[in-house]
């Protein structure tokens, strides 16, 4: 996984992003050529949509493949190099295209970054994103990407436990059984796992605790104080730190104490291999501005179906490009995962068109049709560990996946 969520990270699992969770803004677009402006809206999105999905799996397919004995099996390096060239990108970026940090140039939304920001909040985001990275490309030694990519669908529960431990969330009973339906959905992709490695999977599964920390003590520290950043300013002050973090850690390995699981390269293998891991680089860079573009210009539907339809891409790619072998259970847990992951994701993002149960909440939300102003009284689901509006609506826009 390479430096970018959340996402989703990141892509979870590969980029700075916030996950596609999280607060997204809606064009509206009006006037008498209202209905062509839609379409060509639409196709807009379509493509900037398919770009998300495209180049979320062709990078995790490159990390996959440098990550291999024999190549560049070196991820504290390959992240680090990321976390570098993002930020070298990005600060150039912000001079030649402002309008693309809105938290840093835009009147209105601009926060103020002082030292509470950085060193009260970035800068231990920072940390968990840097342990998260390099475990989860690690685990590309030991296991397969199609394994880690179902595993990773299971964020969703650790995310929501976690926050109700930290009271971010609420505890509802709807919102429990989809995830305890997610975790069995996840637990027969890991016991149908045909080459099972308990390293990979524990590298994994520590990777996915740092990932759903850093996301409840992003919701803590950043979204619950009003300090909401857009997807490049999130790149911008997140990856310089991520680069400070890595090279500590690279000079640690380096000089005190070498490891062989975190192994480091010779001059002349990064020599070889420099071509390859520039424009690995690049890929994730473009990663970067495509989510951070995409989230501007799509609506919370859009960029949800898009995160699924990258999720099934992911493992796809694994199954054609280095004929990894799925069995049949693994096939089964995987749909249910999306399926549930779709329903929990809208469940959250409309709560109000799910008032008269799930199946009439997804029809509403597809289709675009309106609920009823005066639906049929339902018996309220019992909340527990009720907490005030504000910090509510702050836990409903942190991310819930990567």
């Amino acid at each position: 996984m390479a430096p970018g969520q959340p996402s989703s990270s990141d892509i979870e699992a590969s980029s700075a992003m916030p996950t596609p969770r999280e607060a997204i803004v809606t064009t509206i677009i009006g006037g008498e050529d209202a209905p062509r402006s839609r379409w060509a809206h639409a196709g807009v999105v379509f493509l900037w949509g398919v770009m998300y999905i495209m180049v979320s799996a062709a990078l995790i397919a490159y990390n996959k493949y440098l990550i291999t004995p024999g190549r560049f099996p070196y991820s504290v390096p390959l992240v680090f190099i990321h976390a570098l060239f993002s930020s070298t990108l990005a600060s150039a970026l912000l001079l030649c295209c402002p309008s693309l940090f809105p938290s840093l140039t835009d009147p209105v939304k601009r926060i103020n970054v002082d030292r509470s920001v950085v060193l009260g909040g970035a800068l231990p985001i920072a940390i968990l994103f840097s342990g998260q990275l390099v475990l989860s490309n690690t685990a590309y030694l030991h296991s397969s990407v199609a394994f880690i990519q179902m595993m990773k669908e299971a964020n969703l529960a650790l995310v929501y436990t976690l926050s109700l431990v930290a009271a971010l969330e609420r505890f509802n009973w709807r919102n429990a059984w989809i995830l305890v339906c997610i975790i069995m959905a996840t637990s027969l992709t890991i016991h149908g796992e045909l080459n099972f490695s308990w390293t990979g999977f524990s590298l994994q599964g520590t990777s996915q605790l740092f990932e759903s920390s850093k996301i409840v003590l992003q919701a803590m520290l950043l979204s619950s104080h009003g300090k909401k950043l857009d997807a490049m300013t999130y790149v911008l002050l997140v990856m310089p730190l991520c680069a400070v973090v890595l090279g500590v850690a690279l000079l640690v390995l380096i000089f005190v104490w070498p490891n062989e699981h975190l192994a480091m390269p010779a001059g002349h293998e990064l020599a070889a291999w420099a071509p390859h891991l520039f424009l690995n680089a690049c890929v994730a860079f473009t990663l970067n501005v495509v989510i951070a573009l995409f989230m501007k210009m799509s609506s919370a539907v859009a960029f949800i179906l898009a995160g699924i339809c990258k999720d099934a891409m992911i493992v796809t790619s694994g199954v054609f490009l280095f004929r990894e072998v799925i069995s049949g259970m693994q096939a089964i847990g995987f749909s249910l995962q999306l399926l549930l992951i779709l329903v929990y994701t809208l469940g959250k993002t409309f709560p109000d068109k799910f008032e008269q149960g799930v199946i009439p909440g997804l029809v509403a939300v597809l289709f675009d049709i309106k609920m009823s102003s005066a639906p049929v009284p339902l018996k309220p689901a019992k909340d527990y560990g009720a907490l005030d509006e504000r910090r509510e609506r702050s836990a409903e826009s942190a991310a819930l996946k990567q």
